[in-house]
């Protein structure tokens, strides 16, 4: 039986559509500026960057021109849009499986980077190891990750107490580790194709780390900056500043 493609490559149209050049909302209000500023990333002396599961290239796009970067990701048709849109002499895509030895023989690179994209590995444990295979001693390593506490695809969703009225987030699961189905263009179900999401505490992800010789040195969540509008603004705007969408994981290379 063929085994399952887990990448994105059969809506790579979609999803590098929905992302565009510089991101979506979050990507650009979020993501990107906490990350460039936990990796310590400045235009007068960039880092090398390795960005694994890197798509179609939106954190090289944000990243001064003369850094030394290399993305990889699974989907070929991604990192074809990557090399399209993502105009660097210094800047190296590479079609490869994350989990697997990576075809790029640097190995002293200053920080990688999973931007989203870990919790789309089935063993990320091999790929958190990988990783660092690739960095220099003492260079550091950020996951970002929808949060695995709050944000469990088909364990997790909103609910209202209509005795308070106050907006929760109710959690089925959680220690377990899951390989959970997902549509990855929901809002056409009829032409979505299914991937999986794989969740792992944080009890795991952080076992994963420290296998690979990692040491944890900064945990920051990150929640939603949007404001709602009408009757339930303020229920929902209390219950999006009190749980976080994103998880950030910065360690660093033992």
């Amino acid at each position: 039986m063929k085994k399952k493609d887990t990448s994105w490559e059969e809506v790579e149209g979609w999803y590098s559509a929905s992302v565009g050049e510089k991101g979506h909302y979050y990507h650009r209000t979020l993501i990107l500026p906490n990350a460039l500023k936990l990796l310590r990333i400045k235009k007068e002396k960039p880092p090398s960057v390795l960005d694994i599961g890197c798509g179609q290239g939106v954190f090289a796009r944000c990243l001064p021109p003369a850094t030394t970067y290399s993305g990889i990701d699974a989907s070929p048709s991604l990192i074809e849009e990557a090399k399209k849109q993502t105009k660097s002499p210094s800047f190296n895509f590479h079609h490869a499986d994350a989990t697997k030895p990576f075809p790029i023989e640097k190995t002293d690179f200053d920080c990688a980077i999973f931007l989203l994209s870990l919790q789309n590995m089935e063993h990320q444990e091999a790929a958190i190891a990988n990783a660092r295979k690739h960095l220099r001693k003492g260079a550091h390593l950020l996951l970002v990750l929808n949060h695995p506490c709050f944000r469990i695809p088909r364990q997790s969703s909103w609910g209202i107490d209509e005795a308070s009225k106050q907006q929760y987030r109710r959690i089925q699961r959680y220690m377990s580790s899951m390989k959970i189905p997902i549509q990855m263009n929901p809002g056409k179900k009829e032409q979505s194709a299914q991937t999986f999401s794989f969740h792992h505490s944080l009890t795991d992800t952080i076992g994963f780390l420290s296998k690979a010789r990692f040491s944890l040195t900064s945990l920051e969540e990150w929640c939603s900056n949007k404001k709602s509008e009408g009757a339930k603004a303020k229920m929902e705007d209390r219950a999006r500043s009190e749980i976080p969408l994103f998880l950030a994981l910065l360690a660093r290379a033992e």
